[in-house]
């Protein structure tokens, strides 16, 4: 081998080298890892940093959320209304022929009834007999069949007669938004139901959810001004069943000492405000400013003796008004000094397998064919039909 020759082999081996070198997959299977483990690490940590931030966030959101759900004023500071004498409005309102208020309040609403039977709180068109029990029903225009329901159950009359207590039931509605709604096919189906059952009283307010305060408000004009020699009252909601002979049984344990004062119900004691921005429920604090409510029967059912009606229609013109027709009841009472009675009868919820003896009304009737179902279970439609 000759100089040259060398040469050209230690040549061709680097150059050999240097290509093998270049595309070694070695080499470029460790690039490659590196990459990839750079890649997943970043995002790795991207997720933490995103975790951790969201928990951050809603940690903060609910502290504040608790925070200001928290910093209500406390009901000793109660002055949601006009600093007035309610029991001496009262008086001279009730007590003598003297009407007007001698007070101006701030509440001077006044609805007029579009519709209402003859001889309202009459037991029939014959009989000059008034009720010793009013039941009015709060129900919505299209609410057809849940009031034949509870017509053909609980509020036939005779399941009442049977038991020695003379009662009336009205079903209490307002009317339409429409502009025309005098003339409109809803107005024309209410006024026909009108016409054959005598037991629709309709006011001129809107039907409408945020409404429900003016509805006991008429209610309770209604009641007072029509039906003012009946002992009691029952404010009760369509979507309920009501069981006709505890609810009598109840109102025979009233004593003359507690007729009085006598509101009963399903009694929330201890209730805050929601000031969830979307609930349903919710109260602003510049509406509300109270940390709790002062404890109130929940609205699906009422039962109250005529002094506590008269009284809670005087109270009602002199308090702000807020769009929950049974707290409104409890800033009432609250302001009169009076405590209602709570009642284990009442049910907001389903009716609990484990009791079956108390019950005086429950909530969760809304489907038609499953409240006559559950009517026929409590056995008394051979009471009712006679």
């Amino acid at each position: 081998m000759n100089h040259d020759q060398g040469m050209k082999e230690i040549s061709g081996c680097k150059a050999q080298d240097t290509r093998t070198g270049f595309y070694d997959p070695m080499e470029k299977s460790d690039y490659f890892n590196k990459k990839v483990y750079r890649r997943h690490f970043s995002r790795k940590r991207t997720l933490h940093f995103m975790f951790f931030f969201t928990l951050s966030v809603i940690f903060v959101m609910a502290t504040s959320y608790l925070v200001y759900n928290n910093q209500g004023l406390s009901l000793n500071s109660f002055e949601h209304s006009l600093d007035v004498d309610l029991y001496m409005i009262y008086e001279n309102e009730f007590k003598s022929l003297n009407n007007k208020p001698s007070i101006k309040p701030i509440n001077p609403v006044k609805f007029n009834a579009v519709l209402q039977p003859i001889n309202s709180c009459k037991l029939s068109n014959q009989s000059d007999a008034s009720p010793d029990l009013v039941i009015f029903v709060k129900s919505a225009l299209l609410h057809l069949e849940l009031r034949n329901n509870i017509r053909q159950s609980w509020g036939n009359s005779n399941c009442f007669r049977y038991f020695g207590v003379r009662t009336r039931i009205l079903f209490i509605l307002g009317r339409s938004g429409s502009t025309d709604w005098k003339h409109s096919s809803t107005q024309s189906m209410v006024l026909q139901e009108h016409m054959k059952y005598n037991d629709i009283v309709q006011f001129d307010f809107i039907e409408d959810y945020h409404n429900v305060t003016y509805k006991l408000i008429a209610t309770l004009d209604f009641a007072i001004n029509e039906c003012s020699t009946s002992r009691f009252l029952t404010l009760i909601d369509d979507d309920f069943m009501l069981h006709p002979s505890n609810l009598l049984r109840t109102l025979a344990k009233v004593t003359e000492t507690q007729y009085l004062n006598y509101i009963a119900g399903n009694v929330m004691r201890v209730s805050k405000p929601t000031r969830l921005l979307f609930s349903k429920w919710y109260i602003s604090y510049s509406d509300y400013p109270y940390s709790l409510y002062p404890a109130f029967p929940s609205g699906g059912t009422i039962i109250l003796s005529m002094p506590v009606a008269q009284l809670l229609s005087v109270g009602l013109r002199y308090i702000k008004l807020l769009p929950f027709e049974d707290v409104v009841i409890g800033l009432v009472l609250y302001k009169l000094g009076i405590s209602p009675v709570h009642l284990d009868g009442v049910y907001v919820v389903r009716y609990p397998k484990s009791h079956t003896g108390d019950l005086i009304s429950i909530h969760g009737y809304g489907d038609n064919s499953f409240s006559l179902s559950s009517w026929n279970k409590l056995g008394l439609q051979t009471v009712c039909d006679r």
